[in-house]
């Protein structure tokens, strides 16, 4: 009887400890968590206040209610003060052309898309200066949006812009393409003059 007892005081113990030990949750490394955010939902249309925002390796890996800080041990907080937090925007249409002329020009634009959200954009072909092709790699500003190409487009006979691929054949399209790849452009625009 007195194994019996012990056996079910242990089994009782242990049965009491189990849902503390399963709510505790280990606290998670991040390299950056931001607080007092304002979240913004751009697919429900609402805004959620006292939020934080928990960062590994430039990657956001949760959003949650401010009273969950406790979870993250921050290499860096920063507190937001209410400010807004939202997804970064695309501007999906834009031109880095005019050639060298305009590469300082082109270079400055670069932090006035990130102080307004935009932290990628698509640059639909242009006559295209090579620093423009290896800003996706190496940016000119650190506060850069990432940056898609097509390069120069593929065009008809006698094209009316500068910078564009001409082509009259299935061998100049051919042609064309593979340049294009030795570029390694993102995507391929292609119009017709005509």
């Amino acid at each position: 009887m007195r194994t019996f007892l012990i056996a079910a005081s242990a089994l009782l113990s242990a049965c009491a400890l189990a849902p503390l030990a399963a709510a505790q949750t280990p606290v998670q490394p991040i390299d950056l968590l931001l607080t007092s955010a304002t979240v913004v939902d751009v697919e429900k249309g609402t805004t959620t206040p006292d939020q934080l925002v928990a960062v590994r390796g430039g990657d956001i890996v949760a959003v949650g209610p401010e009273g969950e800080a406790g979870r993250y041990q921050a290499a860096r907080t920063q507190d937001l003060g209410d400010r807004y937090v939202m997804p970064g925007l695309w501007d999906m249409h834009v031109h880095f052309g005019g050639g060298e002329a305009l590469i300082e020009e082109n270079a400055e634009l670069m932090p006035l898309f990130v102080v307004n959200g935009v932290v990628a954009v698509r640059d639909a072909a242009g006559d295209l200066a090579q620093q423009v092709l290896d800003w996706r790699a190496s940016p000119p500003t650190a506060d850069a949006p990432r940056i898609f190409t097509s390069g120069p487009k593929i065009e008809g006979i006698a094209p009316v812009w500068k910078g564009v691929i001409e082509t009259g054949s299935e061998a100049d399209v051919d042609a064309a393409l593979d340049r294009l790849q030795a570029l390694r452009v993102d995507f391929v625009k292609i119009t017709d003059n005509t």
